[in-house]
């Protein structure tokens, strides 16, 4: 009907403005069935702890698809599991030594801080990097079963990623340049790069001891909250830390809500939402983004917790957990500003083209 025409053409604006184009949408269902999936096996099995390392190695493997053919693809979508397995081990035989925790996670900020301007991935690895030490060394260490999960979820998510170019008929090309598996692209002066390296390496450990301070359960949230939003440009971090606070606490409303008032067949419904809605979200807004993927992480952890009393501390936490990073983050960026003064720049070897990311 002719009616129906403009009605259609309205929809189809306000969709692609909301950022639900074709190619959106794609990535959206992606995700959603890889997250979702594992959500799926533990109706089946009850809820494990293998569920949150799956989890997260579903996110960055998602994260690390860079497209092309088949083993460029599990190559790049690997970078982010295989630094995570790498910091849980190293957390894990550092478990019940406090100091060498400290240490370790204080140390792999530094080497963030370092690469803070290089390639994306190298980004990816070392922010998961960071987090598995503290994930393993300060909340549960992993067993056996926990790394085969993370395994299985990037080979999962990987052929996920290949059956939606094999619906399309060709594969993406590959978005990461050849010489990136080769160089790294650092960008600005020795001097800042090193001074920012050091604040991140003080935030990290000034989280964490407010965290643990605190009694807090997850004390790798506050610590992921400093990789996240840490950047050498002070205004952007900034921005970035308020925009991941204000995010988290919506995240934290509604999950509380939904965990108060819902079944778990609603809360497997806002799951499902929350992840497909996950995407189109970050582009809009940061704090959306954000909020979404709160929202998704708390309610996995209410499936998880072995009674209401936890799952709700659990979500309480996270909130004070990030709100705490993002304060040691702060405070970090401060820290960054004396110390370049003190530093100085010291310039950097010029590099061929065709490294940066």
């Amino acid at each position: 009907m002719p009616g129906k025409q403009p009605i259609r053409a309205a929809l189809t604006t306000a969709a692609t403005k909301a950022g639900f184009d074709r190619s959106m949408t794609e990535r959206s269902l992606r995700f959603t069935l890889t997250v979702m999936t594992p959500i799926v096996v533990t109706l089946f099995t009850g809820p494990e702890n293998w569920l949150v390392y799956a989890m997260v190695s579903a996110i960055v493997a998602f994260a690390g698809d860079a497209g092309g053919r088949p083993l460029p693809r599990f190559a790049w979508m690997a970078t982010g599991p295989l630094a995570l397995s790498i910091g849980l081990m190293l957390g894990a035989a550092a478990t019940g030594h406090l100091g060498a925790v400290f240490a370790l996670s204080m140390g792999a900020g530094l080497a963030y801080g370092l690469v803070e301007t290089a390639h994306p991935h190298l980004l990816l690895a070392t922010r998961f990097f960071v987090f598995g030490i503290v994930l393993a060394g300060l909340v549960s260490a992993p067993v056996p079963v926990d790394y085969v999960a993370i395994l299985v979820m990037l080979v999962f998510s990987w052929l996920v990623s290949l059956a939606s170019d094999l619906q399309d008929g060709r594969w993406q090309p590959l978005t990461v340049p050849p010489a990136a598996s080769i160089g790294i692209s650092l960008k600005g002066s020795r001097g800042p790069r090193i001074a920012f390296a050091l604040a991140v390496m003080l935030s990290i450990g000034a989280a964490l001891s407010v965290s643990v301070l605190l009694g807090s359960l997850r004390p790798s949230w506050a610590c992921l909250t400093v990789v996240l939003v840490m950047r050498s440009e002070v205004v952007s971090s900034l921005q970035l830390a308020v925009e991941r606070v204000v995010g988290t606490l919506g995240g934290v409303i509604v999950a509380v809500a939904v965990a108060n008032v819902g079944n778990h067949r609603m809360i497997l419904i806002v799951m499902a939402i929350a992840a497909f809605v996950r995407w189109p979200a970050q582009q809009f807004h940061n704090a959306l983004g954000v909020f979404c993927l709160t929202l998704f992480v708390l309610l996995m952890v209410e499936l998880v917790a072995p009674d209401a009393h936890t799952a709700m501390l659990l979500l309480h936490e996270r909130l004070t957990d990030t709100v705490i990073g993002a304060i040691a983050a702060a405070i970090g960026l401060a820290a960054f500003n004396l110390l370049q003064r003190r530093i100085g720049p010291v310039a950097l070897p010029v590099r061929e083209p065709g490294h940066e990311g």
